[in-house]
């Protein structure tokens, strides 16, 4: 697999560029992923994240939404404070979410997979996120 950390100039990758700038496209106000992937584990019930303008992220768990801010140097991102919705996920879903919320909280280097084009954001304990851009 052939992959690269994102440094400073490629923040593009997740954060949308010239945030509030004049020429931002009005029609897609943020960039959106799919995540796909849970430390390696497939994902259930679509879980994604939304970096818009401003610094502010939200996104679902697949169960939970999520809202809050979004900060990038050099190749690592950091969310938080991170507020959710509180419903009751059972079984694997509730699983999912508890990992997705524990690596949301930690800093992540991003790093993009060349050969899918996706985004991968590693935790400093090892645990990741897999993420598509979404159409």
């Amino acid at each position: 697999m052939k992959s690269i950390t994102v440094l400073v100039a490629g923040a593009f990758a997740l954060l949308p560029l010239g945030a509030g700038a004049e020429d931002a496209p009005r029609e897609a106000p943020g960039v959106g992923w799919a995540i796909t992937a849970v430390s390696g584990a497939a994902t259930v019930d679509e879980p994604a994240i939304l970096f818009e303008e401003g610094g502010r992220v939200s996104g679902t768990s697949g169960c939970n939404r999520f809202g809050g801010e979004a900060t990038q140097e050099g190749s690592v991102l950091t969310l938080g404070p991170l507020a959710s919705t509180r419903m009751a996920c059972p079984g694997a879903l509730g699983e999912q979410e508890q990992a997705i919320f524990s690596l949301l909280g930690q800093p992540l280097e991003v790093v993009l997979d060349l050969a899918t084009a996706g985004v991968t954001l590693i935790a400093p304990d090892g645990g990741s996120l897999s993420l598509q851009r979404q159409p």
